[in-house]
């Protein structure tokens, strides 16, 4: 199916997921292959199908007929990864209503604004499920051009608690919400269990803790894990001991004791690292010049970035919560470079939003935080394909995994916004043609 009868108003040319070339080759670039060993010059990457084949150094012959790129002076890293999203164009989470030619359109401009920063994988940790299921079948089946979408559909709650619309209060008198919520066929269940209470919220219930066992336990009965969004130490550890096996969001309520940084690495539970959604609110209230940035202009509507820069920014300047947010950033990223001092496999990059851009400001968040350039790349590929059990398939350069990269003009181990060079990404074996994806930047 072509892509330009997805929905009315795309140009003819709207891309769709290409088949695999034959064969690849990139020649003489320098690897970072994504586990934090440090770069390797003049190295060949050979892919057939969509798999890597071979990395070697030194001269390689590519295969016959192979698709030559030449890597003379360039670098390449592992495809990113975004382990928590909410894709744009949803809508209300709780409608059953079929995904809309609008929706659809706004939710694969999104899903390009990932390709076109060399995202090619995400998890969406909450949406409305006939949306977001939909693009990922499409996705799946090549009918349209996007980064690899793992979902959860809606959230798994108590009445009354964090998410919905699978509200939880007894079991077994319940477990027909759950059933309803597996037909969708979640790649993960996200739970929401948070009691607020914090900054500016005020208090909600909570699951109880041996139902949030029951819970966990009863998806993994069924082959489907686990993540769950807590923003407190006291939380994170009952959702450790009840079995769950993802946390979506780090501690930010306060700063973390020497016991539960301890307890992640023992246990390493895989966390994602949200550190964009809490800043965003103060960095638009203070600084909305950023949306300036060619990342932003390149992927964002022309009209979202003055409505976000006229109205949004001087709404956010009077929010309590994003001056709380303001505070609470600078502890929450204390908290995550601690547990990755600990244990360089714990954090996994995550967003909270739902752009390309988003993932390079988590990046630099990161690094502001005080981890290092390198870290940070591992923990936007190899830890978070760790975090949605897809380590063996991608999140690092290395013979047999899936062929997702990233070709970039510069070294992202010595400057984290070098990973925004970018040349040429390959997604699943193919050039991805930047050019032809539905953006701003190939509108002008």
């Amino acid at each position: 199916m072509a892509a330009g009868l997805l929905w009315s108003g795309l140009p003819p040319a709207a891309p769709v997921a290409p088949q695999a070339a034959s064969s690849l080759a990139i020649r003489g670039v320098t690897l970072v292959d994504g586990t934090g060993r440090a770069p390797v010059a003049n190295v060949t990457i050979v892919v057939e199908g969509n798999r890597i084949a071979q990395v070697t150094t030194g001269a390689v012959t590519p295969p016959a007929g192979a698709q030559i790129i030449e890597g003379r002076g360039r670098f390449v890293m592992p495809g990113l990864i975004d382990v928590h999203t909410h894709l744009r164009g949803g809508g209300n989470r709780a409608s059953e209503q079929p995904m809309t030619a609008d929706q659809e359109r706004n939710g694969v401009r999104a899903l390009h604004s990932f390709l076109y920063a060399g995202v090619t994988t995400i998890f969406d940790a909450g949406n409305q499920g006939a949306f977001i299921f939909a693009l990922r079948e499409k996705a799946r089946a090549g009918a349209i051009l996007a980064p690899r979408i793992l979902a959860t559909g809606g959230t798994v709650t108590s009445p009354g608690g964090h998410g919905g619309p699978f509200y939880v209060e007894s079991w077994p008198q319940d477990r027909a919400v759950l059933d309803k919520h597996l037909t969708g066929k979640p790649d993960m269940v996200k739970i929401g269990q948070d009691e607020h209470g914090w900054g500016t919220r005020p208090l909600i219930t909570q699951l109880r803790e041996d139902l949030l066992e029951t819970l966990i336990r009863y998806y993994h009965s069924k082959g489907i894990r686990s993540t769950i969004h807590i923003s407190n130490e006291r939380n994170a550890i009952e959702a450790i001991y009840a079995g769950v096996d993802t946390l979506a969001h780090p501690v930010i309520q306060s700063p973390i004791s020497a016991p539960f940084v301890n307890l992640m690495k023992a246990k390493r539970v895989p966390m994602a690292s949200t550190l964009t959604i809490g800043e965003s609110y103060s960095r638009l209230a203070d600084h909305p010049e950023y949306l300036d940035q060619p990342l932003y202009r390149d992927t964002m509507e022309a009209a979202e970035i003055a409505r976000l820069k006229t109205v949004e920014s001087p709404r956010q300047r009077t929010d309590p919560w994003a001056q709380w947010m303001k505070i609470m950033t600078p502890i929450c990223q204390n908290n995550i470079k601690r547990l990755n001092d600990a244990s360089k496999d714990i954090i996994a990059l995550g967003t909270d939003r739902s752009s390309g851009a988003d993932v390079h400001r988590e990046l630099e968040l990161l690094v502001g935080g005080g981890i290092s350039p390198a870290d940070a790349i591992v923990i936007a590929t190899r830890n978070a394909a760790r975090f949605l059990n897809l380590q063996d398939e991608v999140g690092t350069i290395e013979a047999g995994k899936i062929a997702d990269l990233v070709l970039l003009s510069a070294d992202p181990t010595t400057d984290i916004n070098h990973a925004k060079q970018i040349v040429t990404v390959v997604r699943n074996g193919v050039v991805v043609d930047r050019a032809a994806l539905d953006l701003p930047v190939n509108r002008r």
